[in-house]
């Protein structure tokens, strides 16, 4: 098999573990099912993951580089640093729209695997600074009207983002996400 078929293999058995560990979770779901949903024979799978943990870790890295790099082009397209910030809120309603309200797939595998395999909470943890970070820089950025700090507004923008997704999950709508915008604007 050459390296490049090998990846597409990986591949199509990391998207097909997506899928399933977003929509039914990640305990119920099985090798087997992972293995018919990818189109892939099992001795595939453990040629390119050892267990099942490693591949909920390819998961997330997945995810984590799709929504860095849709989060950047989302950004990249607006050039006030104020709208900037409000584009965040959008960005996020606009995925919870597509993912149906099922809120964060980084929080749905803490969940269930962040407490007993650590790799997977390091991984978690990445993203979830790396969004701080983003938020952070565009905070600076952004001339805000200085009701809070630099640092207080930023969290701020965080928590609402983190729970506002947390009740889209919950209330099936993105009404919060878009409440907590608002508030957020009239801060900035």
């Amino acid at each position: 098999m050459t390296q490049a078929r090998g990846q597409q293999v990986a591949d199509k058995i990391v998207e097909a573990a997506d899928k399933l560990f977003y929509r039914q979770g990640y305990n119920a779901t099985g090798i087997n099912q992972i293995v018919e949903e990818a189109g892939v024979a099992k001795a595939s799978l453990y040629q390119h993951f050892d267990s099942k943990t490693d591949l909920l870790v390819g998961t997330i890295e997945l995810n984590h580089q799709g929504w860095y790099q849709r989060l950047k082009a989302h950004l990249d397209a607006v050039d006030n640093p104020k709208e900037k910030l409000l584009a965040i809120f959008d960005y996020h309603i606009g995925r919870q729209t597509i993912r149906e309200h099922g809120g964060c797939p980084f929080i749905k595998a803490n969940d269930e695997a962040g407490v007993s395999e650590p790799r997977v909470l390091e991984q978690i943890q990445k993203v979830k600074q790396q969004s701080r970070e983003i938020i952070s820089q565009l905070v600076a950025a952004s001339g805000h009207k200085k009701l809070l700090s630099d640092e207080a507004l930023a969290e701020l923008i965080y928590l609402s983002i983190e729970g506002g997704t947390a009740a889209a999950s919950v209330f099936k709508n993105t009404a919060d996400l878009e409440a907590a915008k608002q508030i957020i604007k009239k801060l900035i």
